[in-house]
C-alpha cells in the first residue's frame, strides 16, 4: 500500500501529544510525517485517560484513512471539576493520599480537592464499573472499523492487553488489531536500572525524553505503525531497544 498522502487520526495522552517535548529532536510523530509521508490529525493531550479520548473520538464526524488509538490508563477518570490534564493527578491522589508526597507534586488546588477526588474514585471502584470499561472502550473504537481502512489500538499506559476483565468477549474486526504491551512498558524497559527511584515519574524526577522514549525507539515505533497500516505486519514489542539508558 502506498503511504504517501494517507492520513492517520491519533488519540492518546502524553505519548502522542506533540507538545510533550523537552527538546527539538524528532519523535515517532515527526518520523511518520517526514519519513513515511503520513498526514497526522492528532487529538492527543497529556495527562488524560481513555474516557477523555473516547469522548473526543465520539465527537468527530470526519475520518482519516487510519485510526491509531493510544489508549491511556482507564483509571484516569475525567471528573467535571478537574482540568483535562489533571486526570493523571486524580488517579495518583487515590493511590497515594499521603500529604507529604502530594505537597511535592500537586498544586494547592488539587490538594484542597483531594478528599473529594479520593471519595469519587472510591465510589467509582465500589460501583464495579471499572470491570467493564476497558472492554467497552475497545469495543467502541473497533465499532469504527467501517469508517477506517485499519484501526490499531496500542495501549499507552495501564496493563495493556489482555485487559483485567472480560478480554475474551472482545470482538476484533479483520482490519483491526490491539497490541499486547503498553508504551509505558517499553519506556520503562529502556532503563538499565529498574529500581523505581531511578525511573522518571511524577514522584521522582521529570522525564526528559520526548514522548517518553529514546530516539532509537521512536524510529522503531514509527516503523511498526507504518508496517501495520501499510503491510499488515502486526507490531512486536520485543523489537524495541531495552536497557539503553
Amino acid at each position: 500500500m502506498k503511504t504517501t498522502g494517507k492520513s492517520i487520526d491519533i488519540f492518546g495522552d502524553s505519548f502522542s501529544d506533540p507538545e510533550s517535548r523537552s527538546d527539538n529532536s524528532d519523535t515517532w510523530l515527526d518520523i511518520l510525517e517526514n519519513n513515511y509521508k503520513f498526514k497526522l490529525k492528532n487529538f492527543s493531550f497529556h495527562g488524560v485517560g481513555s474516557q477523555w479520548c473516547i469522548e473526543k473520538l465520539m465527537g468527530i464526524d470526519e475520518y482519516g484513512d487510519f485510526l491509531l488509538f493510544l489508549s491511556p490508563d482507564m483509571n484516569r477518570i475525567t471528573f467535571d471539576y478537574l482540568d483535562d490534564d489533571e486526570s493523571v493527578m486524580g488517579r495518583m491522589i487515590y493511590n497515594i493520599m499521603d500529604q507529604n508526597t502530594m505537597k511535592k507534586i500537586l498544586s494547592d488546588k488539587l490538594i484542597d480537592m483531594s478528599d473529594r477526588i479520593y471519595k469519587d474514585y472510591k465510589s467509582f471502584y465500589t460501583s464495579g464499573l471499572y470491570r467493564i470499561l476497558e472492554i467497552l472502550f475497545a469495543s467502541f473504537v473497533f465499532s469504527k472499523c467501517k469508517k477506517y481502512n485499519k484501526i490499531l489500538i496500542w495501549p499507552s499506559s495501564g496493563l495493556g492487553f489482555p485487559f483485567r476483565h472480560y478480554s475474551k468477549t472482545l470482538e476484533i474486526p479483520l482490519n483491526c488489531h490491539i497490541v499486547s504491551k503498553c508504551l509505558n512498558f517499553i519506556s520503562h524497559r529502556e532503563f538499565k536500572n529498574t529500581n523505581s527511584a531511578a525511573i522518571p515519574s511524577l514522584t521522582t524526577y521529570p522525564d526528559k525524553r520526548n514522548n517518553h522514549l529514546s530516539y532509537e525507539n521512536h524510529v522503531i515505533l514509527a516503523k511498526q505503525i507504518d508496517d501495520y497500516f501499510s503491510n499488515n505486519v502486526e507490531p512486536n514489542f520485543r523489537k524495541f531497544k531495552k536497557e539503553i539508558i
